[in-house]
């Protein structure tokens, strides 16, 4: 049998990794992140909310890029009027020329679905392209235009930053040096290894509140993706790490649960999984790593859980828990996991 090699390439899931990144709980930081300038007109204190629903009206009839993420947020503005910003975060590897045609779609069915509500978009250009900055949509014929200008951020701009970036508190600034890093080591694992043990250590010196680490150290693991014999370098360095520091909430059972999570079920992953909990006498924070694993992809792929929903997850039997991670493949419907069956 032939041995693991660090020079097999891996999926770089950037789609997943921003899904997860991009929720209500950092909206705010996302705002502050990359739209500076209107962070201040934000009343955060009234909270954000995430309109899957009214968004899934939006995109449904659009023919969507292959690799994306869209949020529809609301918000409220400090002058006490109601406001909804249409985010469209594009995650792709190449050139998308529908892309501006996209965004228009998205902003007319928005205003045909909201009325007169101010709506915001902003793209999040994530590709390899410098070039490729589409920032408007403009059609004509016989004298009637129709269009839309759009404000950009593309992610390659920040190339020369990187040391600014790793001195921010916005997690969203240390997550795109994690992207920029992805898409410059594909294929050289060895230094992506060692961006990767630099930018999550970094981390803890961010001042992240403890029980937001394990979190945030999940998400940016989407990200910089290794081969199986460095990804154990890499949990066996962060174990070394966190005994230093003293922070036994993260540890590696809870993490091979999650990357067994994010193999899918496999057999074999849930063996090694296995294996390396006893080894380290924590078995139950692996199972609770892959419970959390779970939620997240029901999340990704069907929206939001319920708190129902997610108390029936964290109550299935370890036997249970192994045949939904499987069955997470190919459901349709969280109906079809079949959570209260025994």
């Amino acid at each position: 049998m032939a041995k693991p090699t660090t020079k097999r390439r891996v999926h770089d899931d950037f789609d997943g990794a921003w899904k997860n990144m991009l929720t209500e709980r950092r909206f705010a930081s996302f705002v502050a992140f990359f739209m500076p300038d209107r962070y201040d007109l934000i009343d955060w204190s009234r909270g954000v909310q995430f309109l899957e629903q009214e968004l899934r009206s939006i995109t449904r009839k659009s023919k969507r890029g292959a690799r994306s993420v869209d949020r529809l947020a609301k918000v409220w503005l400090l002058d006490g009027s109601e406001s909804w910003i249409l985010i469209h975060v594009e995650i792709q590897s190449q050139e998308d020329v529908d892309f501006p045609r996209r965004m228009f779609e998205y902003r007319f069915r928005a205003h045909d679905l909201f009325g007169d509500r101010p709506i915001a978009c902003l793209a999040i250009l994530a590709d390899p392209n410098r070039a490729w900055r589409p920032s408007s949509y403009s059609a004509s014929f016989w004298g009637t235009e129709i269009g839309i200008k759009f404000p950009i951020v593309k992610l390659l701009d920040f190339t020369d930053r990187l040391d600014e970036l790793e001195q921010s508190r916005n997690p969203f600034a240390r997550f795109v040096v994690a992207h920029l890093k992805t898409l410059e080591t594909q294929g050289d694992y060895e230094t992506r290894l060692q961006w990767k043990v630099r930018i999550i250590q970094g981390l803890y010196d961010m001042g992240v509140p403890e029980e937001e680490i394990g979190q945030f150290y999940h998400d940016f693991d989407w990200l910089l993706a290794l081969p199986d014999p460095l990804s154990a370098r890499f949990h066996t360095t962060m174990t070394r790490f966190e005994e230093e520091k003293e922070m036994p909430h993260l540890t590696t059972a809870e993490r091979i649960g999650r990357k067994i999570g994010l193999k899918e079920g496999r057999e074999e992953g849930r063996e090694e999984g296995r294996e390396e909990g006893r080894k380290e006498g924590r078995e139950e924070g692996r199972e609770e790593g892959r419970r959390v694993v779970l939620i997240e992809q029901m999340t990704i792929k069907f929206g939001p859980m319920s708190e129902d929903v997610v108390a029936k997850v964290n109550a299935l039997t370890t036997e249970r828990l192994d045949q939904v991670c499987r069955d997470i493949l190919t459901a349709t419907t969280v109906e079809e996991l079949r959570l209260s069956s025994g």
